[in-house]
This record gives C-alpha cells, structure tokens and sequence, in this order.
C-alpha cells in the first residue's frame, strides 16, 4: 500500500498509473520522521499477480521500518535497511513456498541537510534534474547497459539491441538471497537551490530523459509535475505501457528552505 508522509505539498509528491497491466506492483512511501533526515523509497515489484505486488509492500514497509530505528552513518542506515528487507523477503517465500521467486527492484532517497546519498538494486531510475541538464544517478541492472556496451562494439546494431529478449532483464533483484549487484552513493552529493530529484519504476522510462527534461524546464508545484510526467506517459499510449511511478523532491530557490525542512532555527 502506497503511503504518503509529505512534508510540504508544494515539495514532495509520489503517485502511480497502472497502465495496460491487470495489476499494480508499484508502492513506494515517504517518512520524514526522523530529525534531519528525509526518505523517500520505490520498489518495482515482480512475481505474478499477487508475488509482485507483496514484494514491493513488503521491500517498502520493511525498509522504511529499519531505516527510520537504525543507527550509525547514513550510508550504514541505508545499507542495514536493505538487507533487512532482502531478508524478508526470504522469510515470506519460506512461509509461502508458492511465491518463491517473487522480488522487488529498489531505490531509496535520503536527504539531510543540503545532500542527497542512496541505495539501489535493480533497474528503477534516479535522476538529478540541476543546472537545466538531467543526469542518471544510480546504476541500471539491467541487461540494457551491456547491450549498449555491445553496440558501441559493434557486435550488436541499434535495432537490435532495442528488439532483444533479454533487453529488460534484471541482473540484480532483492529476491531474498544474495544481491549480486548493489549501487549505493560513495559520498553524499550536494544539491542546490532549483535542483529537482526525481526516482520512477521503469514504466516512467516510456519518456526519454529529453522529454522529461522539458517537463522540468517550466518549475511547478511538485504535485503537478508528477502528474505532467504520468500524463505525458499516458499520453504515448504504449501498447503494453508497464506501472509506472514518479516521485519528486523540488528543492526551491529559497535560502532557508533546508532550515525549515528539517525545522532548524
């Protein structure tokens, strides 16, 4: 079950379309109920109808539960939650044997003070929207960099690395053993006033990081930039259009806007 724990409306928004699925396995979830820190998760859920949607709500929930109790550095925090959730997922499939297989992509968002750090497994995007240019921050697990890789090779073409059968395969999944690939920021990454962050399950990527750029171009509420993305997806009709979610965080041009973030004086 999706949750909503937002500061300021006019600075944190989430929400998510369905698609042309029979299903939703989307959720993510806000918490700002630690001082000076800020969390915001998604996961991606996989496993069928009923497995994909109880992975991702038990990723979310598991992780936002440990992260908030945790201590140490943010990095150690994020860490810990992660596994904490990768071993929930465990315990759930040896309690429910038939939805062994079940997984979830995660990407979780910490932001204290002026700096953002996180953790991701799996293919969900991150951006960094600063400066007018939109960069990727987190790793793809994904089998799409190693077919890019391939084409730049040029033991693959363009065609054919976008019509391949494992071009959206995941490399690395919480699934409950052991994560083969984890991305998680080195240092915490300074942001500045306008910046725009923005984390999605795959489904958002129906838009080119150009498109999404232009959407950002024009500063609005982040409630209204988060339906402008998930309309603009809507709006491409893809034939077999994934869920797709998109949470934002606006940083505002305001030089006290972290002081009454984290209700500093």
């Amino acid at each position: 079950m999706a949750t909503k724990h937002v500061i300021t409306e006019e600075q944190y928004a989430g929400d998510r379309i369905q698609g042309k699925r029979q299903y939703q396995q989307d959720d993510f979830g806000f918490d700002n109920s630690r001082v000076n820190d800020f969390l915001m998760i998604l996961a991606d859920g996989m496993g069928g109808h009923s497995g994909g949607d109880i992975a991702s709500d038990q990723v979310v929930t598991t992780f936002m539960d440990t992260f908030r109790n945790a201590n140490g550095t943010v990095g150690e925090r994020l860490f810990e939650a992660l596994e904490a959730s990768n071993q929930a997922i465990a315990a759930y499939t040896k309690k429910h044997p038939k939805l062994m297989g079940m997984g979830s992509t995660l990407v979780a968002v910490v932001i204290k003070k002026n700096t953002i750090q996180w953790i991701s497994v799996g293919d969900s995007p991150l951006w960094l929207y600063s400066n007018g240019e939109l960069s990727r921050l987190n790793a793809d697990h994904s089998m799409k960099p190693i077919l890019e890789q391939e084409v730049k090779q040029g033991t693959l073409t363009v065609e054919e690395a976008a019509q391949h059968p494992d071009r959206n395969m995941l490399r690395s999944a919480v699934v409950g053993t052991y994560i083969k690939y984890i991305d998680q920021s080195l240092q915490a990454l300074e942001l500045s006033p306008g910046d725009i962050i923005l984390s999605g399950s795959d489904g958002i990527e129906t838009l080119s990081e150009t498109e999404i750029s232009q959407i950002f171009k024009k500063p609005v509420a982040a409630k209204k930039m988060v339906k402008k993305l998930l309309n603009a997806v809507e709006k491409k009709n893809k034939r077999y259009q994934d869920n797709a979610t998109a949470l934002i965080v606006t940083i505002p041009k305001k030089p006290n806007f972290f002081k009454r973030l984290f209700n500093l004086t």
